[in-house]
């Protein structure tokens, strides 16, 4: 059975720089995936390819579709969220101003209210901060508002870019218990950038392992975390 999001021999660049490889991957529907590696290994890339953000070539396929040569708009419209590294949240926009921008390519506007409503459930701090220039959150609420924003899309796959970096240790717990529910609650397919790869691999059942741009190692988590040399190279032990 095919996966969700399937990723066959895609080639990035950034002008004449090539990235990525030449990398495969395929992601489940409903299953959270981990994409781990050093630093310039290609993760964030992969994500950027993946949504059209930059020059690529190969196959990738989401839900049966060929989405490698559409635009970001229209991959964004097809139900792959996007919440970048940095959080990218408009800085002179108000937390709800922001969540509204998550639903500007929705048809379904009845319902948009409904899922800020939702989205204040998952963050109520968001909803404290209602009013609030975006600018001025913490940064771990701009990344609850980022990833908030993604949601008002009402992703069926969403992708993360590095979302611990920079953040508290009781915020980043907080936040990965509301991927999980997210994922069991409804049903969002997740592929994880992440630095801390023993936090992404306790969240995930599944990940690849990057190096220069090519997949080097894929496989459970606990196939992975059992891999003596993975291990000694990215777990610390």
């Amino acid at each position: 059975m095919k996966g969700q999001l399937v990723v066959k021999d895609l080639v990035a660049s950034y002008g004449s720089t090539k990235i990525l490889q030449g990398i495969s991957l395929d992601i489940r529907a409903g299953t959270i995936t981990a994409l781990l590696g050093a630093n310039g290994a290609g993760k964030t890339t992969t994500l950027r390819a993946i949504c059209g953000m930059l020059s690529r070539e190969g196959l990738v396929e989401f839900e049966g579709r060929r989405i490698d040569q559409q635009t970001t708009e229209e991959i964004a419209r097809f139900g792959i969220g996007h919440v970048p590294d940095g959080r990218g949240t408009f800085a002179g926009l108000s937390v709800a101003e922001n969540l509204q921008l998550g639903a500007i390519l929705r048809k379904d506007t009845a319902d948009i209210g409904k899922d800020v409503e939702r989205i204040y459930g998952y963050f109520p701090v968001l909803q404290k901060r209602r009013d609030q220039q975006a600018g001025t959150l913490s940064g771990g609420e701009q990344q609850m508002l980022a990833v908030g924003r993604a949601l008002m899309s009402r992703p069926r796959l969403l992708l993360l870019d590095e979302p611990s970096f920079g953040l508290a240790p009781f915020v980043v717990r907080d936040l990965f218990a509301i991927f999980r529910r997210l994922n069991e609650e409804r049903g969002i397919s997740i592929l994880l950038v992440e630095q801390n790869a023993r936090l992404a691999l306790a969240l995930a059942s599944h990940a690849y392992l990057l190096e220069t741009g090519r997949v080097v190692f894929s496989g459970t988590s606990d196939e992975i975390q059992k891999n003596d040399s993975v291990r000694r190279a990215y777990l610390g032990g």
